[in-house]
């Protein structure tokens, strides 16, 4: 599977692909690379310099520098079209050389912005949770509900708009308390994914408690003309779903993204698997 922007952001990386380790690919210790794989690496190598028939004919072509993830230690695999007509392209695994991914598996490869190749493989649970960390910003949420104290709330939230700040060299966007304000107003303070949702009252506002949560997170807004900042992005969550759309199991997390993506119909532009991709919870189907 493709990388998408998640996992470039995430990784860093310029292209890349994914896909599950078959039992057989380990016991065999080779990955024969299909669609995405094949063409990041034909791409990287370029296909003249790829050996073609089996490494014991030209050891010293068939031999590939990679990094390994993820503390990018340089390692040496074999990589060669095995069939003349160059029908496949096959990555020989090495326990030696610190790369041989157990069956069941993510097995990644990606060409990092300085222009190397990075390999790596993660437990298929640890990869479900990648970049879903850290996505509750405190002092964001302490932002809203001094707006609803000192402000008052208008019915119409503010326009959104793309603003940035330099923190430490780190280009950070910035978000609009008032317009999530608005978002709890209009929601009467209660969880979108279900008002019945019980959560307490804030010491603060006096308030049920609701949180704030981009639909589609801000720290993506370089790959969007529109601003992410938007009254139609926000959704008010209780505690529960804020976190459980982050850190449940990933049909969990696709049900939850389905049924907000369906209250939003402003949002529709964009596809349902599109969004998705944000919370890393799209199914990982077997290449063909």
């Amino acid at each position: 599977m493709e990388f998408k922007p998640f996992h470039k952001d995430y990784f860093k990386a310029i292209n890349g692909a994914y896909s599950r380790v078959t039992e057989r690919e380990n016991y065999d210790s080779q990955i024969t690379l299909t669609d995405i794989e094949a063409e990041t690496v034909i791409n990287f190598f370029g296909i003249t310099n790829i050996h073609i028939g089996n490494v014991d004919s030209n050891p010293q072509k068939s031999a590939k520098p990679f990094l390994l993830y993820p503390n990018f230690t340089p390692i040496v695999l074999n990589l060669v079209f095995p069939k003349p007509h160059k029908t496949e392209l096959r990555l020989y695994l090495s326990k030696r050389a610190g790369y041989k991914p157990e069956g069941g598996e993510i097995w990644f490869i990606y060409e990092n912005s300085n222009h190397q190749l990075v390999v790596g493989s993660l437990n298929e649970k640890v990869w479900n949770g990648l970049g879903q960390a850290d996505q509750f910003d405190d002092r964001y949420q302490s932002e809203i509900e001094s707006d609803v104290l000192d402000k008052g709330i208008p019915d119409k939230a503010p326009e959104g708009k793309i603003s940035t700040i330099s923190v430490g060299g780190r280009v950070i966007y910035q978000r609009d308390p008032l317009i999530a304000a608005v978002r709890f107003k209009a929601s009467n303070y209660s969880c979108e994914m279900d008002p019945a949702h019980k959560t307490f009252i804030s010491q603060k506002t006096s308030l049920p408690y609701i949180e704030a949560h981009h639909f589609i997170p801000i720290k993506f807004q370089p790959i969007f003309d529109k601003p992410l900042d938007d009254f139609d992005n926000i959704f008010s969550l209780c505690p529960n779903c804020h976190k459980k759309i982050h850190y449940a199991i990933i049909e969990e997390k696709f049900e939850m993204v389905k049924f907000l993506y369906q209250k939003r119909p402003g949002l529709n532009t964009y596809e349902l698997d599109y969004i998705a991709q944000f919370y890393n919870c799209l199914k990982i189907v077997p290449a063909t």
